[in-house]
């Protein structure tokens, strides 16, 4: 049973573009519409969030929520771009879904990305590395 076609009605003008493969619907929305989305997946459909991952792209900074619903083994997607790979923004879900605090923080730390909203900003894995290492996944970062 796919609830995809259900999903993408209900968000179809919130979501920029879609690949849906084998139990998966991957799907780009805007920072403005992550937490309402989030929301939705989480509150209203009853996913949780099984993780989630920060890449540097030729577009930018993204960020992909991974949200599996349970009983049926479907994964929903959702990813946001920030173009501005020097100053990355994005709001944060953690308001919404406590379970992002941590992985957040930990994107937050590897690849700069500022949440905005997040409720503990501070660093989770470097904070005591003596070499002050600022975003350590970045192709181009800035050291110290």
């Amino acid at each position: 049973m796919h609830n995809y076609n259900e999903f993408i009605s209900l968000m179809e003008n919130k979501i920029i573009s879609k690949i849906e493969k084998q139990k998966r619907l991957y799907f780009e929305v805007s920072n403005e519409n992550i937490i309402e989305v989030a929301d939705y997946l989480f509150n209203k459909l009853g996913c949780r969030l099984s993780t989630a991952t920060g890449t540097e792209t030729y577009r930018g900074i993204e960020v992909l929520y991974h949200f599996s619903l349970d009983k049926s083994g479907e994964y929903y997607c959702p990813r946001v771009v920030m173009p501005d790979k020097k100053n990355p923004k994005m709001n944060s879900i953690t308001p919404v879904v406590r379970g992002a605090e941590w992985i957040e923080r930990e994107m937050a730390e590897m690849l700069g990305i500022t949440f905005e909203g997040h409720p503990r900003p501070e660093p989770l894995l470097t904070g005591n590395h003596p070499q002050n290492i600022k975003v350590p996944l970045r192709k181009w970062r800035s050291n110290g």
